[in-house]
């Protein structure tokens, strides 16, 4: 799965992204939607030597980082609006009389998560059969029924190709298709069990990493402190949890290579996996997990899981126990009382990624309830704020970009007659899910209580993890979504050949009906043809039409691919001075999203020139807001990535995840482009004209 970005993803996961404090505001009142505005451009700036300060520079003046955000943006006040809408949801479905059994799940969850005073009075006592159980683990043979207990109590997360490890403890347990037969779902186990953001946290000895680390272990040590460890064993647990960490992420797979999903394809059978890891019963993890079998066992980095077996030999219980211990607590802080929440907050909020203030409770719960529950939360938020004739455009729009992109296959100099036959089946065989699923999930199963917040985290993990596994050894399921609809966000799934684009992103300033073409193709357009270039970046492309990892290139055709790559690899691979000093993003790791935005913007555009032409217009005439068609595509594209990031929060996203930081997801691309020349007059040897443009679609 590709992410058009990770940032709500980040912030429903871990919480350390953190929004503004609520206003005074009455449940009905929503914030204002950010919409496009050519008066929000700098016309005193040159755009040919920063677009995006041309673009965004007066947004960003008027729109600071609060104290409690570690990044700003047009993109996150359309979060915001949709948490705001979330809310009013939950709250209607908590005081509603007559309730369905979705709105009486979806109210009591809120309803358990919003009342403060009873979760402070519990305490840590709602964790502690969890933690009484880790601390009755005596033998490391008991590790892996004590392993699965806890696995059953930790929200699932949904991976993509970008993620540096799968977030839970020790390992990761989850459902995915066969790299090889994407019809057959099978059992995964991934690198996981590193409570900092990925491996080089870890493994790299600059000044600054050094400093994080020093941070993480007083971190540590206070967590088993309020969990009730004595300060002196709290001390020494610390520093064991640390080298047990260390140990997992020297083993743990580089992020570039995880890119590759040639270096993940490893299948074993339970036999070779037990042969693998002697320490570690895996039948008797998989009954304690009431995991059913799966015909094989993909295993995403055997050497990690070689260095697992490592650790488990050469650490003694005490050291075992002290990790779990601590790593239980970090996943469940943010479900706990205010002096666990506020210590999680201050490490990984303030320190790690520079907030200020923690966001406020009314939409952490609305970001809980649509965790746990997103498909019933997102029932009433598509029928309260979800226009219907916005999946109508969406669909018009898709279809243009694909069109698009299938001209660009048949013009293309560098493929064979071969490939282009090859591609152009994927592209037709590439399923389209707009706004929301056709049918929606049932969560009778899931008990909800109106006064057991942390019990209500804890089945609604049970019943998802549960419903994950069931998959094991079954046929695969296309329709399935991998975000609710409330979400900001958009991805790409390979192994199933989808696009997807959920309700929540469909509003301003990607979509707004009252806009004209060339800002909504800019904004919403990009982002369609983002995700259908994903199907043919450096990792889509080593998929077929029917999601399976077979290459379907010639010889030639890759070559020359790669050589295009390449060209993008180089140009992204630079300093990031927004990062605080001493950063450089690594090319190989952006590589897919970088080519997703420049192909997205190419694809677009040529799919407005001709929805233009069949309006008897041009690129050039006059878009009847001061600016021309074209240059309203372009600053319409700009504006949806308007906004400032922390430098905290930018180091460890350029460390860590694969998308470029906003500045560069702008400048790069129309530097790339000669029609972004031509709209604003920019020649030769301008920063943002670049001599190698690179172009792979």
């Amino acid at each position: 799965m590709r992410l058009l970005t990770a940032f709500v993803a980040s912030i429903v996961v871990s919480f350390t992204l953190l929004l503004p404090t609520a206003s005074a505001e009455g449940p009905e009142s929503l914030p204002e939607l950010e919409r496009f505005s050519p008066n929000q451009i700098d016309k005193s700036l040159d755009p040919c030597s920063d677009f995006f300060q041309y673009a965004c520079g007066k947004w960003i003046k008027a729109n600071p980082i609060p104290p409690d955000q570690t990044s700003s943006g047009t993109f996150t006040k359309l979060f915001i609006w949709n948490v705001s809408a979330v809310r009013n949801t939950l709250e209607d479905a908590a005081k509603a009389s007559n309730r369905t059994p979705i709105e009486q799940k979806a109210g009591d969850y809120y309803a358990a998560c919003m009342n403060e005073d009873a979760i402070n009075k519990a305490g840590i006592a709602p964790l502690k059969p969890e933690l009484d159980r880790i601390a009755k683990l005596q033998k490391k043979s008991e590790l892996p029924e004590v392993v699965a207990s806890i696995h059953q109590i930790i929200r699932p997360a949904d991976l993509n190709f970008i993620e540096a490890q799968y977030p839970g403890v020790l390992f990761g347990l989850y459902a995915a298709p066969d790299f090889d037969d994407a019809r057959t779902t099978l059992a995964v186990l991934d690198q996981s069990g590193m409570g900092l953001p990925g491996r080089e946290f870890y493994l790299n000895a600059d000044d600054k990493s050094n400093e994080i680390r020093d941070q993480y272990v007083k971190y540590i040590a206070k967590m088993l402190e309020l969990s009730g460890v004595s300060p002196t064993q709290a001390a020494g647990d610390a520093t064991a949890v640390l080298a047990i960490e260390n140990g997992l992420a020297n083993a743990a797979m580089d992020i570039v290579l995880r890119r590759d999903p040639k270096n993940q394809n490893h299948k074993m059978s339970l036999e070779q996996l037990q042969a693998m890891t002697p320490s570690f019963n895996w039948k008797r993890y998989l009954t304690a997990m009431n995991a059913p079998a799966s015909p094989q066992y993909i295993v995403l980095a055997p050497d990690f899981f070689r260095g697992m077996e490592k650790l488990i030999a050469d650490h003694p219980v005490d050291h075992w126990r002290a990790y779990l211990r601590y790593s239980t607590l970090r996943f469940m802080a943010p479900f706990l009382s205010q002096p666990i929440l506020e210590a999680n907050f201050d490490f990984f909020g303030r320190q790690l990624s520079g907030a200020k203030q923690i966001q406020p409770r009314w939409r952490r719960c609305s970001l809980n309830a649509d965790a746990d529950l997103g498909e019933a939360v997102g029932q009433a938020y598509v029928a309260r704020y979800f226009p219907p004739e916005n999946k109508e455009r969406m669909v018009q729009m898709v279809n243009a970009i694909k069109q698009a992109l299938h001209e660009d296959i048949d013009t293309a100099a560098w493929m064979s007659p071969q490939t282009k036959q090859l591609a152009h089946t994927k592209l037709n065989a590439q399923v389209d899910k707009i706004a929301y699923p056709d049918r929606w999930r049932d969560y009778s199963a899931v008990e909800i209580k109106p006064n057991d917040f942390l019990g209500n985290v804890q089945r609604s993990a049970k019943f998802e993890i549960d419903r994950r596994m069931a998959k094991f050894g079954k046929p695969s399921d296309r329709t399935e979504w991998g975000m609710t609809p409330p979400t900001v966000n958009a991805y790409e799934d390979a192994q199933s050949n989808t696009i997807n684009f959920p309700a929540g992103i469909l509003q301003p300033p990607f979509f707004d009906g009252k806009e004209i073409d060339a800002v909504n193709y800019g904004a919403i357009g990009a982002v369609i043809g983002h995700e259908i270039t994903h199907g043919f970046d450096d990792q889509g492309r080593k998929f077929d039409a029917d999601g399976n990892l077979k290459d379907w290139w010639t010889a030639s055709d890759a070559a020359n691919y790669n050589q295009r790559d390449q060209c993008i690899q180089d140009e992204y691979t630079q300093d990031i001075p927004e990062a605080g000093g001493g950063v450089k993003q690594n090319g190989k790791l952006s590589a897919g999203e970088d080519t997703a935005d420049n192909g997205g913007v190419h694809l677009t555009l040529a799919a407005l020139q001709e929805r233009l032409k069949a309006q008897g217009k041009e690129l050039d005439s006059p878009a009847g807001n001061g600016m021309t068609e074209l240059q309203s595509f372009f600053v319409g594209y700009a504006n949806v990535w308007c906004g400032d990031t922390r430098p905290e929060a930018a180091r460890t996203a350029v460390m860590t995840q694969g998308h470029s930081l906003n500045r560069y997801r702008v400048n790069n691309v129309v530097a790339n482009m000669s029609e972004f020349a031509h709209a604003f007059g920019c020649h030769a040897g301008r920063t943002m004209v670049h001599a190698n443009a690179c172009r792979v679609w």
